[in-house]
C-alpha cells in the first residue's frame, strides 16, 4: 500500500488543542498581542531548560544571530561559519556588516572542522559560529571553545536544528558564548515562526530587547539605537510554551524512530547511518544517511518521491560556498571545501516527525531497499 510521507511535520497533540486555542483567545481578548506575559513566560521557561540565565524571544533565528552579531560589533571583522550551514547563517554575518569566512567539516558529524577552522584564523577574525546540524551537537564543540580561547574568539552556537540536544546531559544552546534557535515549521519544535537567543551574558538581554523593537529605549519615544520590528507574537509563544513541554518526549520518539532506521539500514550495506558518539543525545531534527557506490543521489531523490510519495531532503547541498549569490561575492569555487562537496553530495535525510507510525518508518526502509538494490 501506497503512503504519504513528507519529510517533516510540525505536531500538536489533540488533547491540548482546547487549551492552545483557549490561550490564543486569552491574547486576543487582553489586547496585548506583543511583549506580553506569554513571550516573558516563555523566555523564562526556555532559558530554565536549556540552563542558561537569560533567553529572548525574537521572530526568527536569522534575527537572532544578527542581534548578536551586531551587540559583538563585527562590522568589518571576519567570523568564520562552517559551509554546511543553511545560507540564513552567513546572511546574518553580512547583514550585521561583518565578513563570513568559510571553513570545511568533519565528513562523520557534518559540522565545522576545527582543524580546517584553524587555517582560516586572521588578525581580523572575531569569533566562530558552530552548526549543530541535524540535531548532533557538534561532538568537537570542546575544542572550539579552546580555540575560542586562546585565539580570544567569540563562540555562537546555531542550534536551529538543536533544541533539547545534548553532549554529557548539557544542552545545545549552553556550551558557547551565545546560542540561537529556530522555531520555524519544520524544526523540532515550533512557534510558526520565531527565534530565541539564549546566553549568561547580562549585558546582552537589554540591548537585545531595544533592538527587536526598533531600538527602544524606555519606550518607543526614546529611540537609542538602530534596531527594527523583531518580536515574537503572544500568540507565537502560547504555541512555544506548549511545545516546550513536549519537547522531550518529542525527542524520545524521534530516537526511536532513528533506532528503527538504524537497525533495518543494517540489511543495506550502500547506506550508512551516520555515527553518534555516546555521550550525545540527538535531537534528530534530521535523519541523515550516506550514499555509498553509484548511487545517484538526485535520482534517488526523485524516485522516492514520484514512485512511493516518499519526501527526502538534505542538510545541506549544495552547500554554501557553491551557491550562485556567494559565489558571486566572494569568488567561491568548486574544489574548495573538498569534504563538504564530496559527503553533501553524497547524502540524504529520510524522513522524521514524531508522530511518525513504525509502520511508515518500515514503509520508507522497504522502498529505499528496493530502490538501492534494483
Amino acid at each position: 500500500m501506497k503512503m504519504k510521507i513528507p519529510s517533516a511535520k510540525p505536531f500538536f497533540k489533540e488533547e491540548e488543542m482546547e487549551g492552545i486555542l483557549g490561550d490564543v483567545k486569552s491574547v486576543l481578548m487582553s489586547g496585548r498581542l506583543i511583549l506580553g506575559p506569554k513571550a516573558q513566560e516563555f523566555e523564562e521557561l526556555f532559558a530554565r531548560y536549556i540552563g542558561v540565565r537569560h533567553a529572548i524571544s525574537v521572530n526568527s533565528c536569522t534575527t537572532a544571530l544578527e542581534i548578536t552579531l551586531k551587540y559583538l560589533e563585527v562590522k568589518g571583522k571576519e567570523v568564520i561559519v562552517p559551509t554546511n550551514t543553511f545560507v540564513a547563517t552567513l546572511n546574518s554575518v553580512i547583514y550585521a556588516g561583518g565578513h563570513p569566512v568559510l571553513a570545511d567539516i568533519n565528513p562523520e558529524s557534518l559540522c565545522i572542522d576545527p582543524q580546517d577552522l584553524l587555517k582560516r584564523i586572521t588578525k581580523k577574525t572575531k569569533g566562530i559560529i558552530v552548526v549543530h546540524i541535524a540535531g548532533l551537537v557538534c561532538p568537537q564543540i570542546e575544542e572550539l571553545k579552546e580555540i575560542c580561547k586562546e585565539y580570544n574568539l567569540f563562540l555562537i552556537e546555531d542550534a536551529a536544528h538543536a533544541h533539547g540536544a545534548t553532549l554529557d546531559e548539557k544542552k545545545a544552546g549552553s556550551f558557547g558564548d551565545f546560542g540561537c534557535f529556530s522555531f520555524y515549521p519544520t524544526k523540532i519544535m515550533t512557534t510558526t515562526i520565531g527565534g530565541m537567543i539564549t546566553t549568561n551574558d547580562d549585558k546582552l538581554p537589554s540591548v537585545a530587547k531595544s533592538m527587536r523593537h526598533h531600538g527602544q529605549g524606555e519606550d518607543l519615544n526614546q529611540i537609542v539605537r538602530l534596531g527594527n520590528d523583531w518580536v515574537m507574537s503572544e500568540i507565537n509563544a502560547v504555541l512555544g510554551l506548549y511545545q516546550l513541554k513536549n519537547l522531550d518526549s518529542n525527542i524520545r520518539r524521534r530516537n526511536e524512530i532513528a533506532k528503527r532506521y538504524r537497525e533495518g539500514l543494517k540489511e543495506v550495506d550502500s547506506i550508512k547511518p551516520f555515527p553518534v558518539p555516546k555521550n550525545i543525545r540527538h535531537g534528530y531534527y534530521k535523519y541523515p544517511v550516506l550514499l555509498k557506490g553509484d548511487i545517484d543521489r538526485a535520482d534517488l531523490i526523485r524516485v522516492l518521491k514520484e514512485r512511493y510519495d516518499i519526501e527526502v531532503g538534505g542538510v545541506y547541498y549544495p552547500p554554501c560556498h557553491l551557491q550562485p549569490v556567494f559565489k558571486r561575492l566572494f569568488g567561491y569555487k568548486e574544489e574548495m571545501f573538498p569534504v563538504a562537496e564530496e559527503v553533501l553530495s553524497k547524502h540524504i535525510c529520510l524522513p522524521i516527525y514524531s508522530q511518525m507510525k513504525d509502520i511508515e518508518v518500515d514503509y520508507v526502509l522497504r522502498c529505499l531497499k528496493e530502490e538501492v538494490k534494483s
